[in-house]
């Protein structure tokens, strides 16, 4: 409604009006000051993360097309119900499959097309795990009859191991498999309630298939839990078949677009066929063929590709998190100490840019780490196909202990960005509350993390044992072999700036982890009563330590890869050297954050004196400073799209403000004036005889 007003109440609000204006900055104006102080070419590494300047270019006209469509328009995201998330999630998966055969277009740019639109559904298991596991575990027969199917999406699977009683415990899993040779079938079955599979993505209302993880039991032998293909749900009407039980398990703390689920299944009868056989068999006549014993631990794999897509994926999030809390809080001015004078960024105070730009810095390493993590998954696949699996065991430490580490880290951080922010932050139109929520969740599925530390601090412990040996170790775990000498070293910086050499940091890094492997293993053998036992109540009574180790050997394994990512950029001359400097200052401020927050430990040591503390805090508050005007360059580096944030925050244009009013304004509550409670309580309340005051 149009509203009319006098000349003479503009004349008096004139006055004030220019008062307040005279100490207004303009946000926009604001982040392009920050963009000028740029010391390095922001284009140069941004095409180098994101491989090169024809991805970054084609992810920017994906984002454009996709916009404009019905399942990739954003603009109700934050105000949709359950129900409605649901539904999205399976439009946006399906619109993409069909954008992606009209482009024709590879897997690559599917990945970039789901990470563009960010609406999970029902499909992301199908994906993540049902193909990936066929893959992984069937044979070459089970993969022409499935594999097809699946990837044209003529079935919808999932990948149904948690219970309700069982999760990272995969051993101790409750439904059973048992084989009966006359008739060449599998009985499937949830023998007790705790047996329900619970938690699956896509299990409740999508799926139509799933790789079941059950106990296999032949001619009265339990051989432990194997994968199973099986249809659960009709193709004609979608309704469970006979036997099953399935549905939706609730509302949960985010990621409410995904249909989790529950399944409990009576007496289901299966094909001998539906067991993937890749590697262990079942013969018609019921002998079990085990595995390779270089590949007891085959069915493992999928699960360590996934967790290597954790870690890979750790440094996105925790990327996209910096960039709104950075750009909103270069533009956020908060108090002044001079009357007239403009209030100062939020950024330039000591106790949020001490906070934030430290997080910065991790992305980056996360970034590194997560690009080293994948291509140590490649390399298994490569030795796997040859039928070598030495690297296994390997891969499966330390997946867990980075997934765990890298996870842990993300999930913290999203919510210190979210904290940065202020009020502004609370809200989901910031698009951190949403991020938190749907991310928090990878520190507990696929391996609950103090279980996922305890399993890589298992194997730093006796990589160390047989190094005492006489064994030769090698990758990550190599600096044990010296881990007697480790513990009569001490740290020779004497001056602050020696605190900058990466390998006065790395030695640090390196002197605690090998001495918390010591003193566990001192622990548990203490616990033992002589050689070290890694079960029961010795091993019960030395988690504390053995995750302590697994932490400072994930730390020393990041900055590393950090370190060395670095090196390799240097010696191939992918950058110009102002880039490698500002690279150089984000790898020092994450390594001397890391190491002062653990402090304690050397100390306690004496690997550290008070001394060299002191001078690791100063040249750590130096690089604050010194990362400080570099700080929307690099994360404007890492290429996220305003599309892709969905934050009113984290603008690339600055217009903060603005962004928050015009995505309010799209609140289901703003469709009427009055809203929707005027009707429904508030007019008949608010008229009631003798309510309203005779004051």
């Amino acid at each position: 409604m149009a509203h009319f007003v006098d000349a003479r109440t503009r004349v008096l609000q004139e006055e004030s009006t220019k008062a307040v204006l005279s100490n207004c900055s303009d946000p926009k104006a604001d982040l392009a000051a920050e963009r000028a102080r740029a010391t390095f070419d922001v284009g140069e590494l941004l095409h180098y993360l994101n491989g090169g300047r024809e991805k970054v270019e084609r992810k920017a006209h994906f984002a454009e097309l996709i916009s404009r469509t019905e399942w990739g328009n954003k603009s109700e995201r934050y105000f949709q119900t359950r129900e409605e998330q649901y539904v999205h999630g399976l439009k946006v998966a399906f619109g993409i499959w069909d954008f992606m055969k009209e482009k024709r277009l590879g897997i690559s740019d599917g990945r970039v097309l789901r990470s563009l639109v960010n609406a999970p559904g029902g499909l992301e298991l199908h994906i993540g795990m049902f193909i990936p596991s066929l893959i992984s575990h069937a044979n070459p027969e089970q993969q022409a009859k499935w594999l097809p199917k699946a990837q044209s999406l003529e079935i919808i699977g999932t990948y149904a191991q948690t219970e309700l009683g069982h999760g990272t415990f995969v051993r101790g899993l409750e439904t059973t498999a048992t084989y009966d040779s006359d008739r060449q079938e599998f009985i499937v079955h949830s023998p007790t309630l705790t047996s329900t599979k619970w938690w699956p993505g896509g299990l409740g209302k999508t799926a139509t298939h799933i790789i079941l993880m059950a106990r296999l039991f032949t001619k009265g032998k339990d051989y432990g839990p194997h994968a199973f293909i099986m249809q659960i749900r009709s193709l004609e009407d979608h309704k469970p078949l006979t036997g099953i039980t399935i549905g939706d398990i609730g509302p949960k703390f985010g990621f409410n677009g995904v249909d989790n689920g529950f399944l409990r299944l009576e007496y289901v009868r299966i094909p001998r066929e539906a067991m993937l056989m890749r590697f262990a068999k079942i013969t018609p006549e019921g002998d079990y063929v085990p595995p390779p014993p270089a590949n007891a631990k085959a069915s493992y794999a999928t699960m360590m590709y996934v967790r290597s897509t954790i870690v890979q994926d750790a440094g996105k999030f925790l990327s996209m998190a910096v960039t709104i809390a950075t750009r909103y809080t270069s533009v956020r001015r908060q108090t002044t100490s001079s009357k007239g004078q403009r209030e100062t960024q939020v950024l330039d105070y000591q106790s949020v840019a001490g906070s934030l730009l430290p997080l910065l810095a991790t992305a980056y390493a996360l970034h590194f780490t997560g690009k080293v993590m994948m291509q140590m998954y490649t390399d298994f696949e490569r030795s796997r196909d040859r039928g070598d699996f030495s690297n296994l065991p390997e891969l499966h430490a330390f997946s867990s202990g980075l997934k765990a580490m890298c996870t842990t880290i993300t999930s913290e951080g999203i919510e210190k960005s979210r904290l940065l922010c202020g009020g502004h932050g609370y809200s989901r139109l910031s698009g951190l509350p949403d991020m938190y929520t749907s991310y928090v969740q990878n520190s507990t599925w696929e391996g609950d993390n103090n279980v996922m530390f305890l399993q890589t601090g298992r194997y730093l412990i006796k990589s160390l044992l047989g190094a005492m040996t006489g064994k030769t170790l090698s990758g990550y775990a190599k600096y044990l072999e010296n881990a007697q000498f480790e513990m009569k070293e001490r740290c020779n910086v004497s001056t602050e700036v020696q605190w900058l050499d990466p390998a006065a940091q790395l030695a640090a890094f390196r002197n605690r982890a090998a001495r918390l492997c010591v003193d566990a293993a001192e622990q548990l053998k203490q616990e033992s009563g002589g050689n070290p036992v890694f079960e029961g109540e010795p091993w019960d009574n030395s988690n504390v330590i053995v995750i302590k180790l697994a932490v400072a050997h994930s730390q020393y394994v990041i900055y590393k890869n950090f370190m060395d990512s670095l090196q390799g950029i240097r010696s191939r001359g992918e950058l110009q050297p102002n880039t490698v400097r500002a690279l150089a200052d984000l790898q020092g401020l994450f390594g001397l954050t890391v190491l002062e927050r653990e402090v304690g430990d050397m100390l306690e040591s004496g690997y550290l004196s008070a001394r060299q503390v002191k001078l690791l805090r100063a040249q750590q508050r130096a690089l604050v400073k010194a990362v400080r005007p570099n700080a929307v360059p690099l994360v404007d580096a890492f290429g996220f799209l305003d599309y892709e944030l969905s934050s009113a925050l984290g603008r690339s244009d600055g217009d903060v403000y603005r962004g928050l009013l015009e995505m309010a304004q799209a609140s289901p509550l703003n469709r009427t004036e009055e809203g929707p409670g005027w009707k429904a309580v508030l007019e008949a309340q608010m008229k009631k005889p003798g309510s309203r005051s005779r004051l």
